[in-house]
């Protein structure tokens, strides 16, 4: 087993690192930008980080062949993968109900089992009527359980004195249930306030999306310029489209005009009597055309 260190300890995951560092710029991307996430958030990044090594190898290419590169997109590229796959994570958390939710429910659920057994016991002795059960509402959500339970022990508190020693429950045992339905439909109400939390985590999943795949592909594009005569774009950073004929149609995210112009067709770009092409993220076709 490997020593763990107090470093370690102290040590922010670098999921996590990433994304309190570029927080401020995933929250700034206007809403304008946003789109739809068409692919598989966990592919998506590992395949970022996974090629990022080999990427990052050709830093010193990029710098000295293509002068105009905005080369913080390239010293970021593995950042934003770290920060979306931090915000995938937070997006599935608040997307679902939380294991201490589930757990009590199930606590819950299984008192008013309990609960109902001992009524309709009395129901068939005759110290109660059947009609008693009639405005229960069922065991179909938490907050039915828990209210199940509430309506449950007061019916039973109500009779207490004449149909005690016909049961095992106690009273500690039915201020315990009401005390547990308490804490459900507490944990209900304040879950019930989570849309707006939610909301924004989707929100910050998008625009981590959209700075990846954005900064993903005009790497890519120039980098398809640097390796035009190897060819091996592809191979190095393969395109995360890649098996998804239809991806560029859709509304996932815009693909850089410069990855057309440069890997589809490097020659007529670098040719000087041709008219230079532009992108509007980065300058990465200036220098190609010189």
């Amino acid at each position: 087993m490997a020593d763990v260190t107090n470093d370690s300890l102290n040590k922010t995951p670098r999921f996590r690192e990433a994304y309190e560092r570029l927080a401020v710029e995933i929250r700034a991307v206007p809403a304008s930008d946003l789109v739809p996430i068409t692919l598989d958030i966990q592919s998506t990044v590992t395949t970022v980080l996974g090629v990022w090594k080999e990427i990052r190898g050709l830093r010193a290419e990029f710098v000295s062949a293509l002068p105009n590169f905005d080369i913080t997109l390239f010293d970021t590229l593995e950042s934003y993968a770290l920060a979306l796959g931090h915000t995938q994570t937070v997006y599935q958390t608040a997307s679902e109900p939380p294991a201490s939710l589930v757990l009590l429910a199930g606590k819950v659920n299984k008192t008013r089992e309990i609960l109902v057994a001992n009524v309709t016991l009395l129901i068939a002795m005759g110290l109660l009527e059947a009609s008693v059960l009639g405005d229960l509402k069922g065991a179909n959500g938490h907050k039915n359980i828990g209210f199940d339970v509430f309506a449950l022990s007061n019916i039973l508190k109500k009779i207490w004195a004449r149909v005690s020693s016909k049961l095992t429950l106690t009273l500690v045992d039915l201020d315990a249930a009401e005390n547990e339905a308490d804490k459900l439909v507490t944990a209900v109400g304040e879950r019930e306030q989570a849309p707006a939390v939610a909301a924004q985590t989707t929100r910050e999943r998008q625009a981590a999306f959209v700075l990846l795949t954005k900064t993903y592909e005009e790497v890519r594009a120039a980098l398809g310029f640097l390796r035009r005569k190897q060819g091996d774009v592809d191979k190095i950073a393969p395109s995360l489209y890649a098996g998804r004929a239809n991806a560029r149609k859709s509304n996932s995210t815009p693909v850089p005009k410069a990855v057309d112009a440069v890997v589809q067709a490097p020659v007529a770009v670098a040719t000087p009597n041709q008219p230079k092409t532009t992108t509007s993220a980065v300058n990465v076709a200036g220098p190609y055309a010189q």
